[in-house]
């Protein structure tokens, strides 16, 4: 009984990770394939044009290898996945965030006042730079509440 319940359990990691990749891999490629690749000449553009298809890759892969059995090295992947996700901010010019799945984010704006707020995203991955002089900080609730489950089914095949 105990399991197939955490096999479950891992199943779901690994349908998560694999799932929201995929969904992350569409939007991005969409998003690639309509967007006028010419304003982006500067090393920063491409940049950010690659990376999001590496990070949804990166999960992808977390979620095959638990599908593999390699679950050492499958939770490492998706340990390190979620603190990829775990923090998004725009600081000074420097944005950055990173969805895979699903991500509902408390929004701190400390640029003028302390505004708090929530945020819903899908999957996606963004790191750019603007002119924006804001100071804002958004962590991921879903991130943090993954890594807790993740953590409990690793300690459940550990021991």
């Amino acid at each position: 009984m105990q399991d197939k319940r955490l096999l479950k359990q891992i199943n779901f990691i690994e349908i998560y990770q694999i799932i929201g990749g995929v969904i992350g891999l569409l939007i991005t490629s969409y998003l690639f394939f309509t967007t006028n690749l010419s304003e982006s000449q500067n090393w920063m553009g491409y940049v950010s044009i690659l990376t999001p298809f590496l990070f949804f890759g990166f999960c992808i892969y977390s979620g095959i290898l638990l599908n593999k059995k390699n679950y050492d090295l499958g939770f490492k992947f998706v340990f390190i996945s979620l603190i990829m996700q775990l923090v998004a901010f725009d600081v000074f010019g420097l944005f950055y965030s990173a969805i895979n799945g699903l991500g509902i984010k408390l929004t701190l704006d400390l640029t003028k006042d302390v505004l708090v707020g929530f945020d819903f995203h899908p999957s996606h991955f963004l790191l750019m730079f603007n002119s924006d002089d804001v100071f804002i900080v958004k962590i991921n609730l879903v991130s943090i509440a993954m890594m807790f489950y993740v953590s409990k089914v690793f300690q459940k095949i550990k021991y």
